[in-house]
């Protein structure tokens, strides 16, 4: 318990900090990515009459600073105050500030297990003028976590959305590990047009809770973006570098780089419906008769990735996809995605389970204000991924980043069903959800489709594959939680909830009822539910 305590002063210490800290708001700064702070958002922006497209995230200070209705965002601590007025009349700022996570939890069964996740670390964000800012954070803690993340960290030496993690010598249960984790970037607007920021971070490209596209469910990495708004159209491309850590070893010496583009080109049809068309191609770094780095190729911001990718005569891991929202009501919308990993209208008029017949698409719901009450909102969301898409038959050329997924955290060979509904008033948070999923797992030395990080080269067979092929397993996850949000502007809650999962096979089940509570600085969306 002494080693604790050095943590518990800290962060009592920097929480009074924290309250008498002054705020301001720089308009090129991006806006958290966690959900809990999009939905009233999202609500104001579903009006037929607002043109900004939601799909890419995270949104910046810019847009946020648009909005009219003061109750979409959670209140400031510092609104209508003489210190936020002389805030807002700075024209540069740099702010220093902690950032916090103790929490902790307990899990019931299968055994009994304590849970905590200690960190403390530092946020430095500042601007000049309308046209730059920038923000960079570091974190550094030690965590216990419940038996089913345990097993994630055991087999990808990685904690789940944050990084590669360190492994106690003086645990003798293999249950502490240590980590870090760090983000920033430089975000530079010279006009209305652009926007250029180059950094480490998260990214999230979608309307859902899930994305098939982009999601923010592995670690930060290093980028370069570029978005470009022009009359109805916005345009984006990211640049990345990123990690393949499937050696054996784990090793970070072991560690190889890959790369990715990305591009989004969004249009807003009408004053309801907007679609969007993505396309992205990974490759990896080196292999045994080369090195071969970021591919100047694939640095042009307009070209196709298919004819430059046959052009190269390369194996590049390319896909495609296509993205609508429509804005059925003032406070409903539709949405989804198709991704296209692999297509050939042949094999898949045919039906007969061939391999390559790699795609995935997701349809979704949402309604805000229901019934009328301002903040109760409701969403619900079905996705599908057929067996071996974001997979390659180079494993370094998978669709994923430090051992996790870039997309859906349950990687392929599944469908979902996931839905939520969520309440706020003032300062408080509270939100239900319910999830089912259906996969099918891998076995030793063959793989069913699941595993992006396995060669597809593996497969049993080229025919005959159907979704949730291999060993079957039912997924059920619950969980209700309740948050207070003590600064926004640093994403500070306190939160508390209970989580049930239950995972089951035909020879076996196994559940994991577990409740926490704590105070953290929302860094990102972590998630358990796959």
């Amino acid at each position: 318990m002494k080693s604790k305590k050095p943590y518990l002063i800290f962060t009592f210490f920097i929480l009074l900090l924290l309250l008498k800290n002054n705020h301001s708001i720089a308009q090129q700064l991006n806006y958290t990515l966690s959900k809990d702070f999009l939905w009233g958002i999202d609500n104001y922006y579903n009006n037929k009459e607002e043109k900004f497209q939601t799909f890419v995230k995270p949104y910046r200070f810019e847009v946020i600073k648009q909005i009219k209705d003061s109750t979409s965002t959670f209140p400031r601590l510092l609104a209508g105050t003489k210190a936020e007025e002389r805030d807002k009349k700075a024209k540069s700022q740099i702010e220093v500030y902690p950032l916090i996570n103790a929490s902790a939890g307990y899990q019931t069964s299968p055994k009994g297990r304590f849970t905590n996740d200690l960190a403390i670390g530092a946020n430095l964000l500042g601007f000049i003028g309308n046209k730059f800012a920038f923000n960079f954070k570091a974190l550094g803690g030690k965590i216990v976590a419940n038996s089913f993340v345990d097993s994630i960290i055991q087999e990808t030496n990685v904690n789940p959305g944050i990084g590669y993690i360190y492994r106690s010598n003086n645990d003798s249960s293999n249950q502490q590990y240590a980590y870090q984790y760090f983000s920033g970037y430089l975000s530079y607007s010279p006009n209305k047009i652009f926007n250029f920021q180059v950094g480490q971070d998260k990214h999230f490209w979608g309307d859902g809770y899930r994305s098939l596209f982009l999601s923010d469910n592995a670690a930060p990495y290093p980028y370069l973006k570029i978005t470009t708004n022009v009359w109805k159209l916005t345009y984006v491309n990211l640049f990345t570098i990123m990690k393949d850590a499937t050696h054996p070893s784990g090793m970070k010496k072991d560690w190889l780089n890959k790369y990715a583009t990305l591009h989004y080109l969004g249009w807003n049809a009408t004053k309801r419906i907007s679609i969007g068309l993505f396309e992205s191609v990974v490759w990896q770094g080196s292999d045994s008769t080369r090195h071969r780095g970021y591919d100047v190729n694939y640095l042009n911001p307009i070209l196709f990735f298919r004819p430059t990718e046959y052009s190269l005569g390369s194996s590049d891991n390319a896909f495609v996809g296509f993205n609508f929202k429509i804005k059925l009501f003032k406070k409903q919308q539709l949405y989804g995605q198709i991704l296209l990993d692999e297509f050939l209208l042949k094999e898949v008029v045919a039906n007969d389970g061939w391999w390559a017949n790699k795609q995935a698409f997701q349809i979704g719901f949402k309604s805000f204000d229901m019934f009328k009450i301002t903040h109760f909102n409701f969403q619900t969301e079905f996705n599908y991924v057929r067996p071996y898409t974001y997979a390659h038959g180079s494993v370094q050329q998978n669709y994923g980043h430090m051992n996790q997924p870039l997309a859906h955290p349950l990687g392929a060979n599944f469908w979902e069903s996931i839905s939520f509904l969520n309440y706020r008033h003032k300062r408080i948070f509270i939100e239900a959800k319910v999830q089912y999923a259906k996969y099918g797992a891998d076995s030793a030395g063959t793989d069913y489709g699941k595993n992006i990080f396995m060669s597809y080269t593996n497969r049993p067979n080229d025919y005959g594959n159907y979704t949730t092929q291999g060993f079957q397993t039912n997924l059920i996850t619950a969980s209700l939680r309740g948050a207070y949000i003590l600064d926004t502007r640093m994403n500070l809650k306190i939160e508390l909830g209970a989580a049930y999962r239950i995972e089951e096979r035909a020879y076996s089940k196994t559940q994991i009822p577990y409740f926490f509570i704590g105070i953290k600085t929302d860094l990102s969306n972590t998630y358990s539910d796959f």
